[in-house]
């Protein structure tokens, strides 16, 4: 690769906490890099990186050397005195210089004042100095871009304000430079910042995946080569401390793990689960148990068989979500949720699992009679009530503040492929008997009732008109989410927004998939609120 961001932070270690990495992880970081990267960018003249150019001169590497401007004057001051420092001293290794990062997005600074601390440096120094922010906000204020040697964008497909598949990045990318080579002639380009994240939220039609991350690189590498593109790849290490920012898909740009494992190579195939073996032997293994655990009492093969299926069918998803939730878990209250995430999966599957073979060994229960088997030692009652008042509240907050928050497909696979499996186990024994199919999918027939988690009207009515009206909601989120300044402005006719957010409403199948997870959690409420309405409309108590 041509260059690669680099912030050597570890778990625990943050800017926000101002804990920096040590100068012996720094260089151990930087031995990691050498015959994968010519050169390295940093973000900050000081936190640490002062010892960058000494040990980037010692493994080969050049660096792109940059100053974090914000909006307090005297820790401008202090890293654009390390910067000149930095460079007059080691003209070797430091190739250019940059002066701020994305300053302008971020509002911190004028461009009249960024502007006078680019004069500043390129006074001081001999290296080309630049600026670095995302590609529109240099043709919003083109005086930056006359004062600075050579022109550092970012382009990020993934944030745009219309994502880009990875199917056209380079379309995009050409087109891009080419706007800014036009605006601004003869000035060199840097593309200071382009990649892609392995884990996290896909955004419309930018699916986030490690095969996708490995093909973005590769293919960057491809389209700079033909097109006579310079670039710098975002970033050389997973950064944990971002998800403070922008939650798990922020901390998963890095070609190198948190644990400092190449994701994977520059040729050849790519696994996006490299530890299935291990996954696969945790699923087995407990799908086995379970099912040995439920079924002992089961008569006759075709029930045993068909437990058998659903226990390791739940027990698949409860591991996937259990290795998920640790993956995405960066700080120590991340690491108690992931125990609450994970421990709902798998108490859960348990319920569904033991639910299950109630209904198997007492198939006449299907008409929708639970008290001859009231067994609920898992309080699948209480758990499915739970998880539907936990899927509103998430869905709620990717409707309100979405960007950067995890779609949560993973996590609720257990309760939304569970239950799913349980009705349609339902229905069969209700339509094989001649049975009503209504009380066979309503919550009151699933499981026992509970004296403190019983599915009364009116708890059945706020679920079910509740996720209902998120499914709704998630899928309208996703258009929304594209609106914007940018947008108006490529947009400026209504006949022209109008098919473009009807189109991001749908482009998510990531989202899509979690709007249908929403119903399949709300259907057994449905179908209670229509049972009691049924009864209400006959003259019965419900």
């Amino acid at each position: 690769m041509r260059s690669l961001s680099f912030a050597p932070f570890r778990r625990g270690q943050s800017p926000l906490t101002k804990t920096y990495p040590t100068p012996s992880q720094v260089e151990e970081d930087l031995r990691a890099l050498v015959g994968h990267t010519r050169g390295i960018r940093t973000y900050t003249a000081r936190e640490g990186m002062d010892v960058v150019p000494d040990l980037a001169r010692k493994y080969g590497l050049k660096v792109i050397f940059g100053a974090w401007l914000g909006g307090k004057r005297e820790t401008n001051e202090l890293e654009i005195a390390a910067l000149i420092d930095a460079a007059n001293a080691h003209p070797d290794a430091i190739e250019r210089v940059l002066v701020g990062n994305e300053v302008l997005l971020r509002g911190d600074l004028t461009s009249d004042q960024l502007i006078s601390y680019i004069r500043r440096v390129k006074a001081a120094v001999k290296q080309p100095v630049s600026y670095a922010d995302v590609w529109a906000f240099y043709l919003k204020y083109p005086e930056v871009g006359r004062e600075v040697d050579y022109i550092t964008i970012h382009i990020l497909p993934f944030w745009e304000d219309e994502p880009v598949a990875i199917d056209h990045l380079e379309e995009h990318f050409v087109k891009i430079v080419d706007r800014i080579r036009q605006a601004f002639p003869g000035k060199p380009v840097l593309i200071g910042e382009a990649g892609w994240p392995s884990l996290g939220r896909d955004r419309g039609p930018a699916v986030v995946s490690t095969v996708n991350e490995a093909r973005f690189v590769r293919q960057m590498a491809d389209i700079a080569r033909r097109h006579g593109f310079d670039y710098n790849i975002v970033e050389a290490f997973d950064q944990p401390w971002k998800a403070a920012l922008e939650n798990t898909v922020g901390a998963s740009w890095g070609v190198f793990d948190i644990d400092r494992k190449a994701k994977f190579a520059m040729s050849g195939p790519v696994v996006e689960v490299a530890d299935w073996p291990l996954r696969a032997a945790w699923a087995i293994t407990a799908g086995l148990l379970a099912a040995l655990a439920f079924g002992r009492g089961l008569p006759g093969f075709a029930g045993q068989l068909v437990l058998a299926l659903l226990s390791q069918a739940l027990a698949w998803l409860a591991v996937t979500t259990v290795f998920h939730v640790e993956a995405v878990s960066f700080r120590w209250w991340q690491d108690i949720w992931a125990v609450f995430r994970g421990g709902l999966a798998v108490a859960m599957g348990l319920a569904i699992i033991e639910r299950a073979a109630v209904l198997l060994a007492k198939p006449q229960d299907a008409a929708g009679t639970v008290a001859a088997a009231a067994v609920d030692r898992w309080h699948g009652s209480a758990l499915t009530v739970l998880s539907g008042g936990y899927a509103f509240v998430w869905t709620m907050l990717l409707v309100f503040d979405g960007r950067y928050r995890d779609i949560p497909v993973i996590d609720f696979s257990v309760p939304a492929g569970g239950l799913t499996l349980l009705v349609l186990l339902r229905v069969r024994q209700a339509y094989r008997q001649g049975a009503p199919l209504l009380p066979a999918i309503a919550f009151d027939g699933l499981f026992p009732r509970s004296a403190a988690w019983s599915p009364t009207p009116r708890r059945s009515a706020w679920l079910a008109w509740g996720l209902s009206a998120a499914a709704v909601a998630a899928i309208v989120s996703e258009g929304v989410a594209i609106i914007g300044d940018d947008f108006a402005k490529d947009h400026p006719r209504l006949d022209e927004q109008v098919p473009l957010v009807l189109h991001a409403m749908i482009s998510n199948p990531q989202m899509i998939l979690w709007s249908v997870m929403l119903l399949a959690l709300a259907a057994p409420y449905l179908a209670a609120v229509s049972l009691h309405r049924r009864k209400a409309g006959e003259g019965t108590k419900p």
